[in-house]
């Protein structure tokens, strides 16, 4: 039986976003992999968490997948109709499936830009009429 830890962290591994996490796709790019082979993916994430956020083993965590995908199946099998979805939102529950994104801006500091601006279409004329008038001389 796997410890409630271990079941927290098999939950945060599952609901980690890999896809947005720039480290993990630049290492999965210097991989050489078929596409497909989903169970090279699954252990670059295994070890990318487990090196990155926090420990994870790889056959308990298997062995947990496996236990709880049969439940899983069963809990997607009844989708909500569209009334008991706005009856949990006027009760204020959470809706099962809806990743909860928080309501703050990013409280790193915004990158400055390093590209130039375009010239503005009347900026544009002048910089042509200047060029016209010195090519007359």
């Amino acid at each position: 039986m796997d410890s409630q830890d271990d079941i927290a962290v098999f939950q945060a591994f599952d609901a980690y976003d890999f896809e947005h996490d720039p480290l993990f796709q630049l290492g999965l790019q210097s991989i050489e992999y078929n596409k497909e082979d989903t169970k090279v993916v699954e252990e670059a994430k295994i070890f990318y968490y487990s090196h990155r956020i926090a420990p994870i083993d790889q056959e308990k965590y298997t062995a947990w997948k496996l236990a709880n995908s049969s439940k899983n199946v069963e809990a997607q099998t009844h989708s909500a109709s569209f009334a008991e979805i706005v009856g949990m939102i006027t009760r204020g529950e959470t809706i099962p499936g809806i990743r909860q994104i928080p309501d703050e801006l990013s409280s790193l500091t915004p990158s400055t830009s390093t590209s130039v601006a375009p010239r503005k279409p009347w900026e544009q004329q002048q910089q042509q009429n200047d060029d016209n008038t010195q090519t007359s001389k």
